[in-house]
């Protein structure tokens, strides 16, 4: 057997060689923000967060992660809850997700519903608010009958069709998008829910620590000179905290997690630390209640 460590500054490149299979894990530095979701679900501990030095404009950057190559199992519990999809895991040259294949850890549910025939005629609104720059928008001409359809369908007059394309892969689901198109076409649906709170009195004066690191603009800056947060953008990521000089001026909580389903308890601890007791507590009545209706409708069937 044997491991190895590879590393630039945009991927981090670690791996298990054994006679028939090879494990491989990649960071890529340019889609992580320096959250610290993996390093809470990382169950042998073998994620850190190295912090960076502010850049030459003053402004603060996220941390990088960091893998113990001896410590990692490439079970890809990383890879399965990143918000960002920054991380992949490979055997033998194939993506795989081990943990989320074997049922012993969920992966999150990107609900991103798109309606492009009902986009308003050369729109970019989505296309040109998306800070991660994964939604894209184009144009496809339309025939004469195509047109037709369109108008007996009431859907806005044009020559041609809007095709809108989300990455969802990479979709945080900050729900950005949603709320800048003029004509709704896109619901998202954010995987992390929760609450944010900025103490601003406790703040260090003229400190914008948090909004120069926050990948999705959630944060910004007010009149007093201050940072204020619009919860609605939020995606309880924790890049901000991972900066601030003062983690007490930021309340971050995660209360729940849309995730596919999972048979595993390891996951319960998971979810513990990403959320809280309570937090657990109401997925696991959550699912007694769903077995429970299930096995009313099993013996209303056998009636």
């Amino acid at each position: 057997m044997k491991r190895y460590k590879k590393e630039d500054p945009n991927k981090l490149d670690i791996g298990e060689v054994f006679y028939a299979k090879r494990f491989g894990l990649t960071v890529d530095r340019r889609l992580c923000k320096g959250c610290d979701v993996c390093k809470v679900v990382c169950p042998r501990e073998a994620i850190t967060l190295k912090p960076v030095a502010k850049g030459p404009d003053g402004k603060a950057l996220p941390p990088i992660i960091d893998i113990d190559e001896n410590k990692c199992d490439f079970h890809a519990i990383c890879a399965a809850a990143c918000p960002f999809s920054a991380i992949r895991v490979t055997v033998n040259g194939q993506d795989k997700t081990p943990a989320v294949e074997k049922e012993v850890y969920p992966a999150l549910l990107r609900d991103i519903q798109i309606d492009s025939e009902r986009c308003q005629p050369d729109c970019r609104i989505c296309e040109e608010k998306c800070p991660l720059g994964i939604v894209s928008v184009r144009f496809e001409p339309l025939t004469a009958s195509q047109i037709k359809e369109r108008r007996k369908a009431l859907l806005p007059a044009t020559s041609a069709r809007t095709v809108l394309e989300v990455k969802k892969e990479l979709c945080p689901t900050c729900q950005i998008c949603q709320t800048a198109c003029p004509a709704k076409v896109i619901k998202v649906t954010k995987f992390f829910d929760g609450s944010i709170r900025i103490k601003q009195e406790l703040c260090p004066p003229g400190c914008h620590d948090c909004l120069d690191v926050c990948p999705v603009e959630a944060l910004h800056s007010v009149e007093d000179g201050k940072v204020s947060v619009n919860s609605m953008m939020c995606i309880y990521c924790g890049a901000c905290l991972n900066v601030c000089p003062k983690p007490e001026a930021l309340e971050l909580k995660r209360t729940s997690i849309r995730h596919t389903q999972v048979k595993s308890g390891a996951w319960n601890k998971a979810l513990e630390k990403l959320t809280s007791t309570t937090g657990l507590d109401k997925e696991l009545a959550a699912k007694r209640m769903s077995k429970a209706r299930e096995a009313i409708q099993n013996l209303k069937s056998r009636r």
